[in-house]
């Protein structure tokens, strides 16, 4: 059941991870998204008076399901401090207000975990991190398939591109500067191999592509099962030999978190040691929380598999990072059905606009002559009336003419009776 905006206001609770809400962009009729609960935050301590109007900017969005820890947004917020960095007045302020105004300390409530005052937008990295359970993954592989990301690349057969005039027409070349995948906390004597360990995958880049991070995770697990070479990394790379993505989905969303932000000119981030030790207070109760119900599953796990003969202790795991049922038939990459085309994707979308504009022409070519039917019908009326008029007129001399003749007639009797009686 969607909740009314008020119903959103009155409730308002933000949340924590990507998972609990629906992406970060702001959507219509959707209260449940990042950006809402940031507004709904800046509008309740008066920090902006309108959405539209605080020049909001954000370094990157992330899809739902999606979380982010260092995510980053620019926008113009109310100040106490007009001695603060880049502290302007409105240029609506009255002159007496700005005279008299006595400056005081920032307001308790713009101190976040960090913040810093900035002159402009700026140009940044972004590092998001996947994730995932060892299973029965060939680690090694994964990290040779990892290295050939590295650099400059047309990444089109490692995104979505739907038909969207924007993204369709948009550049799909984009650097990556590193990728990795590291165990998260494992021993050095620990020489075993446990399925359920957890290893992540990071990828530091300018920028990246709808579902890029995504796309790549499923390519390199399949690299981690066997079911394809690292150098169908290089394939996917050359879009000569490989104009079009084969059709493969993406991973699960909830691993992923766009982790850190990095900037290239030198930013005074300042912290506020109390929310600072809070935050790590509730993300601590998060992680107990999300980790006492991991070892309960855990020993759930263990109990059953005692139960079973020659229990797959893989199949779930790898399942979860893929987002779908494992095939029993891998179907190569190479030998997939394919996706449209960049280039097929463009035609298609110029063929569409130059349908368009012949709809548009055929529309105004119909109404032209609509209105000249039209303008013609009125001059045809125009001209009826003229010829009913004249018509008229005519009936009316040729009546004036009759009765002249009539009075003619009747002169020339008179005159005749009287030439009579003359006579007589």
């Amino acid at each position: 059941m969607k909740r009314t905006l008020e119903e959103a206001i009155n409730e308002y609770e933000p949340p924590i991870a990507g998972w609990e809400h629906d992406g970060l962009v702001q959507q219509p009729n959707n209260y449940n998204t990042v950006e809402f609960h940031i507004m709904m935050a800046l509008k309740k301590t008066r920090l902006i008076e309108s959405w539209e109007e605080c020049d909001y900017s954000r370094c990157g969005r992330t899809d739902k399901g999606v979380s982010a820890f260092k995510q980053t947004a620019a926008l113009i917020v109310r100040s106490a401090d007009m001695l603060g960095d880049h502290v302007f007045w409105d240029s609506n302020s009255e002159e007496d207000i700005i005279l008299n105004y006595k400056g005081t300390d920032e307001l308790n409530y713009v101190k976040n975990v960090e913040w810093s005052s900035c002159q402009s937008r700026f140009g940044f990295l972004h590092g998001l991190q996947y994730a995932f359970p060892r299973a029965d993954l060939d680690v090694e592989k994964m990290r040779e398939a990892c290295l050939k990301l590295i650099g400059e690349h047309d990444f089109s057969n490692f995104c979505q591109i739907d038909m969207n005039e924007k993204r369709v027409e948009q550049s799909y070349v984009r650097t990556v500067l590193d990728v990795a995948i590291d165990e998260f906390s494992k021993k050095e004597e620990d020489e075993t191999k446990n399925p359920t360990e957890m290893l992540q995958l990071t990828v530091v880049g300018t920028g990246f592509l709808w579902h890029m991070i995504r796309f790549i995770v499923t390519v390199l697990v399949e690299v981690g099962r066997g079911k394809e070479e690292p150098t169908v990394v290089d394939d996917l790379l050359d879009i000569s030999k490989t104009p079009s993505r084969p059709q493969y989905t993406t991973a699960s969303e909830d691993p992923l978190c766009l982790f850190d932000c990095e900037y290239g000119e030198s930013l005074d981030w300042r912290m506020d040691k109390t929310v600072l030790d809070s935050t790590i207070s509730h993300l601590q109760k998060v992680w107990a929380t999300y980790n006492s119900r991991s070892k309960m599953v855990e020993d759930m796990v263990s109990s059953l598999a005692d139960r079973s003969e020659s229990p797959d202790m893989n199949k779930g795991l790898i399942e979860f990072v893929l987002d779908h049922p494992v095939s029993q038939n891998h179907v190569k990459f190479a030998d997939r059905p394919k996706c449209d085309s960049l280039k097929k994707k463009r035609e298609k979308l110029e063929l569409k606009k130059g349908a368009k504009i012949e709809e548009t022409m055929v529309e105004e070519v119909k109404k032209e002559v609509e209105s000249e039917a039209e303008e013609d019908g009125e001059g045809e009326g125009k001209e009826s009336e003229k010829e009913e008029e004249e018509e008229q007129k005519q009936e009316e001399i040729q009546e004036d003419d009759e009765d002249e003749d009539e009075e003619e007639e009747e002169m020339e009797k008179e005159g005749e009776e009287d030439k009579k009686i003359e006579a007589e």
